[in-house]
């Protein structure tokens, strides 16, 4: 491949990192100027609701394909050369218009059907909520159309590892969606939300064109890939629409048991979700993201060490980060709710509602974390079932936990059920994988689990001893003291976290220390044979 230039995997995570972080951000203003305007009640739950049917149509048909084969199959193309990447091409183009196809008709045949369909969905909304609903979700069938062409680009600039303008998509999705509350609603009333979504799909696909152009994407009336790459796209795609299933049949007991729950437990349960994915999103799918690429080329070379090195070096960076901020983030709950939505028609009841049932998220965030890359070593293997059946076997966890649950503890007991299934979920795609590989590199990530635990602990209990102190300094009636005691306590823990991994000289710590941007110096650690890893021209 010869556009793809010598780089580093950590570069390509700070990348995706800085722009999830970006787009985490934008999703949290885009959040606030909901509760601001809406609060924790209807037209929110409405909003959120509304999403289901047709993200469960774009993640069904075109994560689907993508996410099981697309990327391990044209980077196997991309490899073989000048041939090879005009073979590549033509199975992308082949893929994306059949993908059209099908979300098209499906699109069109859930805006018709919609009002029954919804009124599955939300067994407990009625009258007014019922009807937005509905219409929300009939304008939002537009948006899996879109998203599908832009999903097909990032899975070309993922393969050819250019990471830019993927990860500024997401940040011009959720200004999309600003855009619709700020100036839509106001002129065309609350439909106006469902348009700022399509809009937001919209801006996603123009940000990533120009760079797929660039690599050499143009569309094509392709329609007949290789018989051979169909049918293995097929096989690989079917075992992981049944897991992406399970995740949204996840959702959907959200919602169905959500709505017959407190009015605007639907959106506590969705602002807490959205909150607790930030580092998620930062560290644990950034590196995920970043390493894919790369371990499928490993595995298309047939490199297993290479493969394993990355894997576990990746799996530590992310455990790294994750972990302390699991931490600091459940000391720290209540402040960061009330500073991100206690404003205007957010109430203080809607803020520890919110708050509880974050708590419940975060204790299961470190898995979270780690699941995408789990699942993508699986991917790049060419074994789609054995994720899949544990995410089948996460979903029942879930799904059962939960029914058991809301009615004692409500929404709370919703994110609980969710936390336990991805622990689980966690646990047993870790375990299939160490026995799979012959091995983790155990001793080396044992090694740096103890410290970083270790390093936490000491930072937690910082944090939570200067608390009170702070809090009597200021006026915690106020946004601003409240700000305040977030973030002096918040950065006396960071600090703490970064002193005592020092100390325990970490090879984390020493690897991202070394790491300058322009310079030619390797991130791993002494005694690696994994070469450098490829980064962005982008």
């Amino acid at each position: 491949m010869t556009k793809i230039k010598n780089g580093r995997l950590v570069a390509a995570a700070a990348i995706l990192g800085v722009a999830s972080l970006l787009s985490r951000l934008v999703g949290l203003v885009r959040e606030r100027v909901f509760t601001t305007v809406f609060g924790a009640g209807d037209v929110f739950d409405a909003f959120v609701a509304a999403f289901r049917v047709p993200d469960l149509i774009f993640n069904l048909i075109v994560l689907g394909a993508l996410s099981a084969a697309f990327i391990p199959m044209f980077t196997e193309k991309l490899v073989a050369g000048k041939k090879g990447e005009k073979e590549a091409f033509d199975f992308a183009l082949s893929l994306l218009n059949w993908v059209l196809v099908v979300v098209g008709l499906l699109s069109i045949g859930y805006a018709v059907m919609a009002p029954a369909l919804v009124s599955l969905i939300v067994p407990g909304f009625t009258g007014e909520k019922l009807e937005l609903t509905i219409a929300l979700s009939r304008v939002m069938a537009l948006q899996p159309l879109l998203l599908a062409i832009s999903f097909v680009l990032s899975g070309i600039l993922n393969s050819y590892k250019r990471f830019v303008a993927y990860a500024l998509a997401p940040i011009a999705y959720n200004v999309g969606i600003i855009i619709g509350v700020i100036y839509l609603v106001p002129r065309i009333g609350v439909i106006g939300l469902a348009w700022g979504v399509v809009l937001g799909a919209g801006l996603h696909l123009l940000i990533q064109l120009p760079s797929a152009v660039a690599v050499g994407w143009r569309w094509r009336p392709v329609w007949v890939g290789a018989r051979k790459d169909m049918r293995e796209l097929v096989k690989m795609m079917i075992p992981r629409v049944v897991g992406l299933a399970a995740v949204q049949v996840n959702l959907l007991v959200v919602t169905i048991i959500g709505s017959t729950l407190l009015a605007g437990s639907i959106t506590v349960f969705h602002l807490a979700n959205n909150v607790q994915h930030l580092p998620i999103g930062i560290f644990g799918i950034a590196f995920a993201q970043a390493a894919f690429p790369t371990l499928a080329e490993q595995i298309a070379r047939k490199q297993k060490k290479n493969f394993l090195a990355t894997l576990t070096k990746s799996f530590r960076y992310i455990m790294f980060f994750v972990i302390p901020v699991s931490l600091f983030f459940f000391l720290l709950r209540a402040q960061i709710i009330r500073v991100l939505f206690g404003d205007g028609a957010f109430d203080w009841e809607d803020t520890i509602l919110t708050f509880e049932t974050f708590g419940w998220l975060i204790i299961s965030m470190f898995a979270q974390a780690v699941i995408p890359l789990l699942v993508r070593a699986f991917y790049v293997r060419k074994d789609t079932r054995t994720p899949v059946t544990i995410a089948v076997i996460g979903m029942a966890v879930n799904v059962g936990l939960a029914w058991w649950l809301a009615p004692q503890m409500g929404v709370q007991g919703l994110a609980l059920a969710f936390s336990v299934a991805a622990i689980l979920q966690m646990v047993l795609l870790l375990g299939v994988l160490h026995w799979q590989l012959g091995g983790f590199h155990d001793a080396e990530v044992l090694g740096s689990m103890l410290k970083i635990a270790s390093a936490s602990i000491v930072a937690g209990v910082v944090l939570q001893l200067l608390k009170v102190p702070v809090a009597e300094m200021v006026d915690m009636r106020r946004f601003w003291g409240v700000f305040t005691q977030l973030t002096i306590t918040g950065l006396a823990g960071l600090i703490t976290y970064l002193i005592m991994m020092w100390l325990f000289k970490s090879k984390e710590l020493s690897a991202l220390k070394t790491y300058i941007p322009g310079r030619p110096k390797s991130v791993l650690e002494p005694g690696t044979e994994t070469p450098r890893f490829e980064g962005m021209s982008d």
